[in-house]
């Protein structure tokens, strides 16, 4: 038996959903989530995610960064995205393994939904012309584990405060997370994380948790910023 939640906003679109769902066999619905807070609350219980862009709270991307890296086992798939390769990409790159797009029908929704319990990935022919590119750009970047005096000069650039931020993102905290942890505001949290990847040179969180996790397993103790 497949458990799904379904997290999305619109009441409308959770309901019509769960009508379709509700008619296959091999699926079992285990609830709705208006909010990510609900989600957070109700992802126990499920196996797979369908996750809609807008729910309330932070941002959908960074929601499911944090299923990923905390539960890489929970199969999640984005709902209702534009088909925007660019944007379908950074879903991907932050773990979802599957999509379905604003044009798409719920019949293509449940065929996606087994086809990644079956482990396979369904991707029309522009996305994965993107996603070739991103592996080729990839493969001319230098390994993130080489860093060397030159490439830890952002991680020594980082303030005490950045510092701990990072520490906790390595450890796999959402924002909210952190802002309780350090006793700090969530927009504080919010704009370190957006110095931390200025400063590291990447594109999202999830690759700065990895240089984190690399140079501390090198031993890495970069010197604050003054």
């Amino acid at each position: 038996m497949i458990h799904i939640l379904i997290a999305d906003d619109s009441g409308l679109i959770c309901d019509a959903m769960r009508t379709v769902l509700d008619q296959e066999k091999e699926i079992y619905v285990t609830g709705c989530a208006r909010t990510l807070e609900e989600a957070e609350f109700l992802k126990p219980h499920a196996s797979v995610l369908l996750v809609g862009q807008s729910l309330e709270g932070e941002s959908t991307l960074e929601f499911v960064r944090n299923v990923h890296s905390t539960d890489p086992d929970k199969k999640i798939i984005i709902v209702g995205i534009r088909n925007d390769p660019e944007l379908i990409i950074q879903y991907i790159e932050a773990g979802t393994v599957g999509y379905v797009s604003r044009q798409e029908s719920m019949s293509r929704l449940v065929e996606k939904i087994y086809a990644v319990v079956a482990g396979q990935a369904i991707v029309s022919p522009d996305i994965a012309l993107h996603l070739m590119n991103r592996l080729a750009q990839l493969s001319r970047q230098p390994f993130v584990g080489g860093w060397g005096p030159e490439g830890a000069q952002g991680l020594r650039e980082l303030t005490a405060r950045e510092r701990e931020v990072l520490s906790l993102i390595g450890a796999g905290y959402s924002n909210s997370e952190i802002a309780d942890s350090l006793v700090i505001g969530w927009g504080t949290v919010k704009n370190h994380v957006h110095n931390i990847l200025k400063k590291l040179e990447t594109n999202n969180r999830h690759e700065a948790a990895h240089i984190y996790r690399v140079h501390a397993r090198q031993g890495g103790q970069p010197a604050l910023a003054s």
